[in-house]
């Protein structure tokens, strides 16, 4: 058979599954597995009678003021602020099979295998879903299908992640991204947490208090190893004696996304291999919704041989997957992110 690929599964191209030659195939299938969601707030939107939907911030003032005896209480501003629409897109996946292969191939349980289509938009949901972090520093990107995505936040010019993001009602600004992007250490993570306390700020610029409570990173294994030592320890990592009490041990959930440090085609991009990152998923306004729930799409039997979906011309049927879904982020806050390229 040599080394072939195919989308229509048929005794030619793929001849080794019909012969009579003994033999053993093996599956190469250990796919990513889908972690990104732990980031958003999902949404079920199979409802939904729209293929759109939109998110609004609201902001209101935090003091009250002195009340003079005999004058009036001062007025205080509430408003709107920023927005931002989730938009559905939808995704697919095929595979033909033939009617000779169905009727004389004999590894059943590789034709089962291929024509199982179930990770395809798992995958293309994790994949799209760790972007949004992949390309944080950019306004938007061409993903894997040639379409330009916006990632920018709901003031429409600000990225993600960045030095400078806008307020709505005060000419502050507010900060996401570590400042000189440090690889991860202990001393990085206190220099992001410590974002959480100066620059988590309302659209009047007043402050507003959300604390991390998770950390995310490529699957870069030193990356790794270095946040597990500073979870998992039990004594100070940078103490110089033991005993010293930790006081990250396990202060925050650790997620892996393997998708973080690769293009938009999801092949491996070494310049972003020791991101890292912390998220309040109790704050942060990263929306993930879905319109249409993951689904196979396969050819039903009717008796007498026949098959609703097959090909009256080539007998040829098709098997399917499909599934709708929008992300949508509105603001940074609840996000901190460092993006050291070394």
């Amino acid at each position: 058979m040599g080394n072939t690929f195919t989308s229509l599964l048929n005794t030619l191209t793929l001849s080794a599954f019909v012969d009579l030659t003994k033999k053993q195939f093996s599956h190469v299938n250990e796919m990513v597995q889908p972690a990104a969601q732990q980031l958003y707030i999902t949404e079920n939107l199979t409802g939904w009678s729209s293929n759109q939907k939109r998110y609004d911030e609201i902001d209101v003032e935090t003091f009250a003021s002195l009340k003079r005896e005999g004058e009036n209480a001062t007025k205080k501003r509430a408003g709107i602020g920023y927005n931002k629409t989730m938009t559905a897109k939808r995704v697919a996946a095929e595979i033909d099979i033939t009617w000779e292969m169905r009727r004389y191939g004999n590894e059943h349980k590789i034709k089962n295998e291929l024509t199982k289509l179930n990770h395809f938009v798992l995958q293309r949901q994790e994949l799209d879903l760790t972007h949004r972090f992949t390309f944080a520093s950019s306004t938007s990107y061409t993903d894997m299908d040639g379409e330009t995505v916006d990632t920018t936040v709901g003031d429409a010019t600000s990225a993600l992640v960045c030095a400078t993001s806008a307020l709505l009602f005060t000419t502050d600004t507010f900060r996401n991204r570590v400042t000189g992007d440090p690889a991860f250490s202990q001393t990085a993570l206190e220099t992001a947490e410590d974002l959480y306390t100066t620059d988590i700020k309302s659209n009047f610029g007043e402050r507003r208090v959300i604390k991390p409570n998770v950390i995310f990173s490529t699957d870069t294994a030193s990356v790794m190893n270095d946040i597990k030592k500073v979870l998992n320890s039990t004594a100070d990592v940078d103490a110089a004696h033991a005993g010293v009490q930790n006081v990250n041990y396990q202060k925050h959930q650790y997620v892996v996304l393997p998708y973080l440090a690769t293009t938009a085609t999801g092949a491996n991009d070494s310049t972003k291999k020791r991101w890292w990152g912390l998220v309040s998923t109790n704050n942060f306004q990263a929306y993930f919704g879905i319109f249409e729930s993951p689904n196979l799409k396969t050819p039903t039997n009717v008796g007498g041989g026949m098959l609703i979906g097959e090909d009256i011309h080539d007998d040829n049927i098709t098997f399917g997957a499909r599934g709708s879904y929008g992300i949508c982020i509105l603001s940074g806050r609840g996000l901190v992110m460092s993006l050291p390229t070394s």
